[in-house]
């Protein structure tokens, strides 16, 4: 119990510092009836980013939680929790192995679609298509 009151305000503080640098971007690219393929894709573009940026704070909150329980493994229970807590840091670290890989995938998908130059960051489409 005591570790849910002490691990509900730290998510909760990281998923309010991601929300607020997302703020600056509107989730929709296009308003009414001139939408077109990019900004569809444009939006697909800003929700992988968002989830992005969760994954990667949530998944430094499980490193950090890992790290804590290797660090008190001696005191509460010895190799058992030292494999618990080293088991807790490797499933973060692949989640965001697995996050940035759909996420470079995903970009080349959208840079092909778009017809935007091959260039680093996939994250910025320059539509070539017309409307």
């Amino acid at each position: 119990m005591k570790l849910i009151k002490f691990s509900a305000p730290l998510i909760a503080i990281g998923l309010l510092a991601v929300s607020l640098t997302f703020a600056q971007e509107r989730l929709i690219p296009c308003s009414g009836l001139d939408c077109n393929l990019c900004n569809l894709l444009e939006m697909f573009k800003r929700l992988i980013t968002l989830g992005l940026k969760i994954g990667v704070s949530l998944a430094a909150l499980f490193v950090a939680w890992g790290s804590f329980v290797i660090m008190t493994a001696g005191a509460t229970g010895g190799e058992k929790k030292m494999e618990e807590g080293k088991h807790i840091i490797w499933t973060a670290i692949t989640g965001i192995l697995i996050a940035f890989t759909a996420w470079l995938i995903l970009g080349t998908i959208f840079q092909i679609l778009t017809g935007s130059p091959s260039k680093f960051p996939w994250d910025q489409i320059q539509c070539n298509l017309r409307n």
